[in-house]
């Protein structure tokens, strides 16, 4: 994990927690890295959100992030170091799924279907293969633990096919589309899962931010 720079609000938020239940001070340093995450994460899915609204793209968006936050919470995945650059990686990607899903759409339903099947097949492929993925700051000790992730990611698969099975009947306007989000979302999770995900995430830690700009100001 990257040293951060926090919020001004996650330190006062940790500190009055901190004053008000008697925290160590290296307690109080936790607190704050966990406000700071749970503001992130919170800020992301709002902008994420607000960029699939401009795109013309909310359903979509919606179903990309719930089906991730089910996933990433079972499977696990590639991790970025830093929470800021995890954030831009939601931010960006699932409105991304989402615009291509709509445009997919409009495509036959046997073609939504293959699609729909093979990204459900890559994704129960790889959860059999390689979940749960965890991660290196927090390892995933117990087998008994590793197995009830596993057993939950299939879960979580099973639940998102008898959803696709639902949205194919369905007249919904915007059923098609949601539909191609969720099978893209697993195609995505798939590639998390792999060695391609960890080699995206390490280019993306890999890339340097400049802070002079920032400490002149």
């Amino acid at each position: 994990m990257e040293i951060m720079s926090y919020l001004p609000i996650s330190k006062r938020c940790a500190a009055f927690l901190a004053t008000r239940t008697g925290l160590a001070q290296e307690k109080e340093i936790i607190l704050t890295y966990v406000i700071e995450v749970l503001i992130i994460n919170l800020l992301n899915i709002c902008l994420a959100l607000l960029l699939g609204f401009f795109l013309g793209v909310l359903p979509g968006t919606v179903a990309c992030l719930v089906t991730a936050f089910f996933f990433r919470h079972t499977a696990g995945g590639a991790h970025s170091n830093s929470p800021w650059r995890c954030g831009l990686v939601t931010v960006t990607v699932f409105p991304l799924i989402a615009l291509l899903g709509l445009h997919l759409s409009f495509l036959s339903q046997s073609y939504i279907d293959t699609i729909s099947a093979a990204c459900v097949l890559m994704g129960l492929v790889k959860i059999l293969q390689s979940a749960p993925v965890d991660n290196p700051a927090a390892p995933i000790i117990s087998p008994l633990r590793r197995k009830k992730l596993k057993t939950g990611s299939l879960i979580v698969l099973l639940v998102l096919v008898l959803v696709l099975i639902f949205l194919r009947q369905s007249p919904w306007p915007y059923a098609q589309q949601v539909s191609l989000c969720l099978a893209l979302s697993v195609l995505w999770i798939s590639l998390m899962l792999s060695s391609y995900g960890h080699r995206i995430m390490a280019w993306i830690d890999g890339i340097s931010i400049k802070k002079e700009r920032f400490e002149r100001r």
